[in-house]
């Protein structure tokens, strides 16, 4: 009896200890969760003021008649011959189904057109390894800001993106991300971003303005624009900042969400392990009452003995 209590005092030891990572985690999580969701709902106005412009540009195809480049970036290419996917993904584990269901995101659409046909831009080392096992082609690797101060971490691969589309070495360019719903709440996005389109993205089930932090801002479809000097030129220069900011939004709504994930896993990790750390301390006690009966019913037989 005495060594199965060393054991489950043993256990009960590694548990708790156990215990304490994960609540120290859930506590790290949670603020910097805080902060993450925070540079999120600050920007959800312009990053839904900015598709207000794509979308305002779209009705009024003011450039459907030149042969300058950024027609292409407004028009819907028939056949796909090779797309691009930038892949927001985590640099760390611990985040339950954060990463999965990103996968998860990416595959229907990578089964359909073949995988030779798509390439991987992965911003998170957890995506690099993942897609890397599945045999997809990750063109590019970089790491994910997980505290992203500004856009600067973005906006070598939304040029990337840019130059690639502009020319013609790919014909559609998609985001993968997580989109911030709320701290138990993160849903998988895969959103177009070249060509530009205005119809719903896809896994988007709820309407833009019903996201928390973000007001219906729809332009309207009338309002006419005055280009100085000229249409094309400035419509080179908006189109890649306008990238910028749907990738900036994406790497903000991803640290949210991942944040987020991560602490209700940690969260149910420190639950988990009391839980476990309960169910010991009875087997514990039951254990122990157990020798403490024996001996005294030793005890009393031997004092029978005697007497």
């Amino acid at each position: 009896m005495p060594s199965h209590t060393k054991e489950v005092k043993l256990r009960l030891q590694s548990i708790n200890n156990t215990r304490k990572i994960t609540k120290a985690m859930e506590l790290v999580s949670a603020a910097k969760m805080r902060k993450a969701t925070e540079a999120a709902l600050l920007t959800r106005n312009y990053h839904s003021l900015a598709w207000g412009i794509v979308d305002r540009l779209i009705n009024s195809q003011l450039w459907f008649d030149s042969i300058s480049p950024v027609k292409r970036f407004f028009e819907t290419e028939e056949n796909i011959n090779h797309t691009s996917i930038v892949a927001f993904t985590s640099n760390r584990g611990l985040c339950g189904a954060f990463n999965t269901n990103i996968v998860k995101t990416i595959l229907p659409y990578v089964e359909k057109h073949g995988k030779k046909n798509v390439s991987i831009i992965t911003i998170g080392n957890r995506g690099t390894v993942a897609m890397t096992s599945l045999g997809l082609n990750v063109e590019f690797a970089h790491k994910k800001d997980d505290a992203a101060k500004d856009d600067a971490s973005v906006l070598e691969i939304a040029d990337v993106l840019y130059k690639k589309f502009s020319e013609k070495k790919t014909d559609k360019v998609m985001v993968a991300y997580s989109d911030y719903k709320s701290a138990i709440s993160q849903e998988p996005v895969l959103k177009q971003l070249f060509p530009f389109e205005k119809e719903p993205q896809v896994g988007r089930e709820e309407d833009e303005a019903s996201r928390p932090g973000e007001k219906n801002m729809e332009a309207p479809k009338t309002l006419e624009y005055l280009y100085e000097p000229n249409k094309y030129d400035l419509l080179e220069y908006l189109i890649p900042r306008i990238a910028q900011v749907q990738l900036y939004q994406a790497l903000l709504e991803s640290n949210a969400s991942e944040h987020s994930a991560r602490m209700v896993a940690m969260k149910s990790a420190s639950d988990a392990a009391k839980e476990m750390a309960d169910d010991l301390v009875l087997v514990f006690n039951k254990a122990r009452q157990s020798g403490i009966t024996q001996e005294i019913a030793e005890i009393s037989a031997g004092r029978a003995a005697v007497s």
